[in-house]
């Protein structure tokens, strides 16, 4: 959300139109924000929760959000059917909002490519920026990385992440498609 009010400040004098798209997207952010954390808090207070968890199926609705905020995504799921558990689903959605956030607030990418490839075994989700590192250092430790290195081993998976040589930054997880093992 922060990155989108940024966008629209910037872009409030010279390009309206910009501005007002990015406030939208803070606007529908902090209502999903508000939503997660209710189901959240029902969880922890052992009641039953009736908010649904993000699954793929809404990864275009975050593409078009980010790309409000003026970075092209390119969105690739093969094949693009194929259900996977929740838990499985809503991990595979958190890692692709967390690096999609990431190359927001930390690069200078113009564009980004994401990419699931789903396989009896396993869903593979690879997301590479094109962008080098801003020059000016980020304010505060963020969560998005430490966030995917909780969330890929809690259901038995594998991820990666790093520059790439020649500019950008690339993040690769393989989940196992029946989620973590009893």
């Amino acid at each position: 959300m922060t990155v989108q009010a940024g966008v629209a400040l910037d872009a409030l004098d010279t390009a309206p139109e910009v501005s007002r798209r990015a406030m939208t997207q803070v606007r529908a952010s902090g209502k999903e924000a508000v939503r997660e954390l209710r189901a959240t808090l029902s969880v922890l207070r052992e009641t039953e929760s009736t908010a649904p968890a993000p699954r793929l199926g809404e990864l275009p609705g975050l593409v078009e959000g980010v790309e409000a905020g003026g970075v092209r995504v390119t969105l690739r799921r093969e094949p693009s059917g194929g259900a996977y558990p929740g838990v499985v689903e809503t991990t595979a959605y958190r890692i692709v909002q967390e690096a999609l956030t990431n190359v927001v607030k930390h690069s200078g990418a113009g564009r980004v490519a994401v990419s699931l490839t789903g396989a009896d075994a396993h869903l593979e989700i690879e997301i590479v920026g094109d962008g080098p590192p801003r020059p000016e250092p980020s304010t505060g430790e963020g969560y998005g990385l430490i966030g995917m290195r909780e969330r890929v081993p809690a259901v038995g998976g594998t991820l990666t992440y790093g520059p790439v040589p020649g500019g950008g930054f690339r993040v690769h997880a393989v989940l196992p498609a029946e989620g973590a093992p009893s």
